[in-house]
This record gives structure tokens, sequence and C-alpha cells, in this order.
């Protein structure tokens, strides 16, 4: 079994599909931020369809839902414009997380979007959290530590959401966001090896 966890795609088509080709996964799960602000939300549709990949909500893919029916002309607005309405469905049932439980697959971990609270872990950690957690307890202050700074928990957790922190490989936690949209790199691990692997990102991408 090869359990492959995805970092922010972010509607980057191009490189989801060589990452896949990279790893040969059997199990494809994405850790959110899936379509919306990227170039290709279509294509990156028609690969987890082909794929039947698992995800998680992300606080991007959140927006997207908020503002489906609404006019607009953001990023999120067009998004939601170019996908059908079956990736809505889709979207709408992600769940905040996920673990080997409900993959089928063996460990001791956990994979959300952004993070959890750092002594409580997942049980203490609110929705909110779950979508936009950073440093702890917010991003308030750019003096507050990083919530993997103080994470106390026994469970591996794997997350995205921080593409400025870049790929962040921990004795217990796993950063895979590494700014596929802006001109960084699309990262992914292999759950059973702990192998990490990545690809070049979106040429055209504005950096961070």
């Amino acid at each position: 079994m090869r359990t492959l966890l995805v970092g922010d795609v972010h509607g980057c088509a191009d490189p989801l599909q060589a990452l896949l080709d990279a790893a040969n996964p059997d199990l494809v799960v994405l850790l959110g931020d899936i379509f919306a602000k990227g170039p290709d939300p279509v294509g990156v549709w028609r690969i987890i369809q082909a794929y039947k990949a698992r995800a998680i909500l992300g606080n991007h893919d959140a927006k997207l839902l908020d503002v489906w029916d609404q006019p607009g002309e953001s990023r999120h607005h067009t998004c939601a414009r170019m996908l059908p309405p079956e990736a809505r469905t889709w979207i709408n049932r992600l769940p905040l997380s996920l673990g080997p439980e409900d993959l089928g697959v063996s460990g001791d971990w956990i994979a959300v979007h952004a993070g959890v609270h750092p002594t409580l872990g997942l049980p203490g950690t609110s929705r909110k959290q779950l979508l936009n957690l950073r440093r702890w307890p917010d991003d308030a202050d750019l003096d507050n530590p990083f919530w993997w700074q103080l994470y106390t928990g026994s469970q591996i957790v794997y997350y995205g959401h921080d593409a400025v922190r870049g790929l962040n490989v921990r004795d217990r936690t796993v950063g895979l966001d590494s700014g596929c949209m802006y001109g960084g790199r699309l990262s992914g691990i292999i759950l059973e090896t702990g192998h990490v692997l990545q690809v070049p990102g979106d040429p055209n991408g504005k950096p961070l």
C-alpha cells in the first residue's frame, strides 16, 4: 500500500499529475486548499475523479462554498463558476480531519489542513483553528510561536496551509504546503515510508 499525502494544490493540475506520476500511489489524500487561486481547477477535479482521491477541507475550499452562488469577481468566484456542480457536492462533504481509521491504513497520525491545539490535540481544536491555525494562539502577534513548536501530542500531524514556512518535516509534525501556486513546489509524502517527493509548482506563480 502506498498512501500519498499532498500539500496545498491550489488549482495546479499539472504539478499534481507530475507528483502522482512520480509517486504511483494506491491512495491519494489532499490536505485542503484544492481548487481556488490557481490556473486549472477543472484539471484538478478531473485528477481527483480519476484517482478517487480523498481530501480534507481547507480554508479556501470553505471560502469557495461560501461564494458559490454569489455574484463577484474574486478568484474564488471565478473558480466556483468553472467547477461543475458535482465538485461542489464533493467539497461540501469533505471532513476537517482524517486518520488511519478513516482510510483503512495503519499508524498513529492525523491529517488536518492547518494545525491542531498544541496540548489538547484534535479533540481540543475548533473548526476555525483546523482551517486557519499557524501561530498559537493566533497570528495577531508575529512574536507568537507556531503551534507545531509547542505541540506535545504523540500522534504525527500532517498539515498544509503554511506556504511561507514551506516543507517543514519534524519528529511529530509534517508541513507539506511548499507554495505550489506561488512558483514554489508541490510536496507529498508516502505515509508508509516517510519518503518525501517534490515537483516544480506553477511556473507562472507569483512569489510570496
